[in-house]
């Protein structure tokens, strides 16, 4: 793959934001980006926006330039150009020093499934061939909430926490069953949602052998709902995102690869002052959970039991509406769970145990920490998953144990006793390493 990856650097050496254009059809916006590989490769992604008629196009242009420098990095990785050109808009170096950090540490997931050791200097530089330059905006903005909503349990906990706070407002990009379903069964009486459009030459590289991998998302969503709380007049942009995010997968090129970079303190801090410094001063870029562990979002999920059968914490199954049932994801999901849910409902959410899983033994090996590599997908620490299991197999009421309960009881039943301790630690943890304002944390800690 690394030869690759140099004789695509050498083919196609620069990669160009060329621009945006946007155009409002009745009630919504159609936003275009404009890149350029080379002059057979060039990709217009989209994205489509609902409007409030009072909304002036022309205010929005700031954020739709920052859209599409995220949106860049999902095209440029098909050939990662040494040179990244922008047209669109200027950046003074503060800016590039952004764009450079959340580019490189939320490729390191690519890099290392394509075994691409480099430098941020190394990997790219960029070439800003423009004197357009966005202000910072300064309409005034309510304290309501927009709340990105995924389907899964995180952002479940989040809506039912905040949905007696006034004016708050669910959003969804790209609708699926399960966000609807949750933003439903939380009683949300209306939701926003915009949809996103790949080019689909992208996929057309993808199966010609280009290169390919994760790119950060999260970051993304960032400038796609403060978009969103613009229009909407909403200054609070509530994530889910937890504490056990900022835990990585493996070392490898100089930095710790984590699959959920973008969902890492260290990136919601950086998204969060380039926001408030560059687009707009009232916004507060800011994750709920980040406080706590997957192990205490788990707990606070269990007791919303209206959502047991709706929501899916599953990437491989989220298009069908499904739990795969065979992925490190839902064996996750399912270990985080089952210190509060009984084994029947268990076995009814997901439609089978999937402790009794043979084929899922690898999975549970990798998530306990008894390989290299942490799963890349969004999962918790190795200790609270240990300790989640060590809960479930001390206090299983049913006749006999499941197969992976019994092989990790058999592996780790002397060190219960500490794994038990813990379960009780980080289930009532709260970190103050978080961007909460006094308000929001009182709420959270409340609810404790």
């Amino acid at each position: 793959m690394i030869e690759k990856f140099h004789s695509l650097r050498e083919k196609y050496p620069t990669f160009t934001f060329e621009g945006f254009s946007y155009s409002k059809l009745d009630t919504e916006l159609v936003i275009k980006f404009s890149f350029t590989q080379s002059d057979d490769i060039k990709f217009s992604p989209e994205i489509i926006v609902p409007l409030n008629n009072d909304t002036d196009p022309g205010m929005l242009e700031v954020i739709i330039f920052n859209i599409g420098m995220m949106e860049l990095i999902s095209y440029y990785k098909a050939c990662c150009s040494p040179t990244i050109v922008i047209k669109a808009g200027y950046l003074n170096e503060k800016q590039l020093k952004f764009w450079k950090n959340i580019y490189f540490n939320g490729l390191g997931e690519f890099l290392y499934t394509n075994q691409i050791e480099t430098t941020p200097d190394e990997l790219f530089s960029f070439v800003v061939d423009s004197e357009i330059k966005y202000e910072q905006l300064k309409s005034n903005l309510s304290d309501g909430c927009i709340i990105p909503v995924g389907g899964g349990k995180d952002s479940v906990v989040t809506l039912e926490l905040l949905k007696n706070e006034n004016n708050n407002l669910p959003f969804i990009l790209n609708p699926r069953d399960a966000s609807i379903d949750s933003v439903r069964s939380a009683g949300y009486g209306n939701y926003i949602s915009f949809l996103r459009k790949l080019d689909p030459k992208l996929l057309e590289l993808n199966k010609k052998g280009y290169l390919n991998g994760h790119t950060p998302f999260s970051a993304l969503l960032a400038f796609v709902t403060t978009l969103a709380s613009v229009i909407h007049k909403k200054k609070n942009i509530v994530l889910s995102n937890e504490n056990s995010a900022s835990e990585g997968n493996v070392h490898f090129s100089g930095i710790e690869v984590n699959h959920q970079y973008s969902k890492s303190f260290e990136a919601e801090k950086a998204l969060h002052d380039y926001i408030v410094e560059f687009i707009h001063p009232e916004l507060n870029y800011f994750s709920f959970l980040r406080p706590v562990y997957e192990l205490k979002i788990a707990e606070l999920f269990s007791r919303f039991e209206a959502h047991y059968y709706s929501f899916r914490s599953c990437n491989v199954g989220s298009k069908t509406n499904e739990w795969c049932r065979n992925c490190s994801k839902c064996l996750f999901t399912f270990i985080i769970l089952s210190p509060f849910i009984s084994a029947a409902k268990m076995r009814k959410i997901f439609g089978e145990d999937l402790f009794e899983n043979r084929k899922l033994e690898p999975e549970l090996i990798k998530l306990i920490g008894d390989t290299d590599i942490k799963p890349f997908e969004c999962v918790g620490t190795h200790r609270e998953i240990k300790a989640a299991l060590a809960y479930t197999v001390q206090n299983y009421t049913e006749n006999k144990l499941p197969h992976l309960l019994e092989l990790f009881k058999e592996k780790y039943s002397s060190e219960f006793k500490n794994m038990l301790k813990d379960f009780d630690i980080l289930l009532q943890f709260y970190s103050r390493e978080n961007l909460l304002n006094e308000g929001f944390n009182n709420l959270l800690y409340e609810k404790m």
